[in-house]
């Protein structure tokens, strides 16, 4: 795991005494092709069968050789704007297949305005269908917003292997296509709840250790960015393989930064000297993994410590193999243990034995007072995240996955 960056040292404290804070920055305006959805030649280089296919997706401007085009194959889930579907990956086919093509339509082969055919090329990935109708009819109505967040993948790139970014966005009159790479094993709950039915119990120490340490990376390369995630949770992080990777920036946003260059304004990362705390953004996320701060909705907030408190909720959980509390509010008996700095000896309680250093790890990241939480360098280097675990199987060759 990479070495803590500054961003992920400072304290509460630290960008509260920073100055007054401030809104959300902006995201920049997200790059948008328009789209081209219909039907298209396919050609199948293991048998060489061609056929029209309906519902092919691609760019409307294509001059190269390497252009891509998308197959929906099957619809994985639906999402608040519309569904997110697992896509067969067409390349341009150069060869007797797009020749005979343009010889049909009375032109040369090679010539660049010839009918294109594409060439299954056996590889895979997801795209999330946003629907324009619905975008339209939710306008206002929710916090979520999928334009946002198609802006705020591509701020974040494709180039960490815990966070999932988006390789092109393309819309046509009807939908917006947010292209992803595809991750094959579900969802993290998922992965935990399987193991805990296979094995008669919790995840074990050593391989919850092993996907919080990449979740913590995860989060380690959010912060370089300025980006706070705002609904993190075992269902917005997808598995492929031994590998996980966090997912739906729709409710996420860009941390306001000082100015170096003149401290009354603000800034993003890049541009700026220390983060500063938000003005209340409203109420928001699921109720297992929601901080006390944004329950409440009353108090400025650090963007980075509510996606900590998440991650400990995810500990918590992947630990236990149940949520900590129903909502983050004194009236939840179970989140007054919390509040109370009773974790450990209600897990005992209830015959749920932790090492010292993972209950120790929990109870700090689930500090009620922002202040006393641990920040990201503090969990990255405690004693339970950096234990090595010699011997510990990879959960690539584990049999739940």
């Amino acid at each position: 795991m990479e070495t803590p960056g500054n961003f992920a040292r400072c304290s509460f404290g630290e960008v509260e005494a920073e100055g007054p804070p401030a809104r959300p920055l902006d995201f920049p305006p997200p790059v948008v092709r328009r789209a081209f959805r219909g039907n298209a030649l396919v050609i199948y280089p293991s048998n060489g069968v061609r056929d029209i296919i309906p519902n092919v997706i691609h760019r409307e401007d294509l001059q190269n050789s390497d252009a891509i085009a998308y197959l929906p194959q099957r619809r994985l889930q639906d999402a608040i704007f519309g569904s997110v579907w697992v896509c067969l990956v067409l390349r341009r086919h150069i060869g007797v297949a797009a020749d005979d093509a343009a010889t049909a339509a009375g032109m040369e082969p090679g010539n660049p305005a010839a009918p294109i055919v594409w060439e299954v090329c056996g590889s895979y990935v997801a795209i999330k269908m946003v629907e324009w109708a619905i975008v339209h009819r939710l306008r206002g109505r929710l916090l979520e917003d999928p334009v946002k967040e198609v802006a705020a993948t591509q701020l974040i790139g494709t180039d960490h292997p815990h966070v999932l970014g988006c390789n092109e966005v393309l819309q046509d009159d009807e939908c917006l296509y947010s292209i992803m790479p595809y991750a094959s094993g579900g969802d993290l709950f998922s992965v935990v709840v399987q193991h805990a039915d296979e094995n008669e119990g919790t995840m074990s120490e050593p391989m919850t250790r092993y996907w919080f340490k990449q979740i913590l990376s995860a989060l380690h390369y959010l912060q370089s960015k300025g980006i706070c995630h705002r609904d993190l949770s075992l269902e917005n992080i997808l598995v492929d393989g031994d590998n996980c990777l966090v997912i739906d920036f729709g409710m996420c946003l860009r941390v306001p930064y000082t100015d170096r260059r003149d401290p009354s304004l603000v800034t993003n990362v890049t541009e700026g000297v220390m983060r500063r705390l938000m003005n209340p953004q409203g109420t928001c996320g699921k109720h297992n993994y929601m901080s006390p701060e944004i329950f409440q909705n009353t108090d400025n907030f650090d963007g980075f410590a509510i996606d900590l408190w998440a991650a400990g909720v995810i500990l918590y959980i992947m630990l236990t193999n149940f949520p900590p509390y129903d909502q983050a509010s004194p009236t939840d008996q179970r989140f007054e243990i919390i509040m109370n700095g009773e974790l450990v000896s209600q897990l005992e309680e209830w015959d749920i034995r932790l090492s010292p250093e993972a209950g120790d790890l929990l109870q700090n990241m689930l500090r009620v007072d922002p202040r006393e939480r641990l920040t990201l360098a503090e969990i990255m280097e405690h004693p339970w995240v950096t234990n090595s675990d010699v011997g510990t199987p990879s959960p690539i060759d584990a049999p739940y996955l």
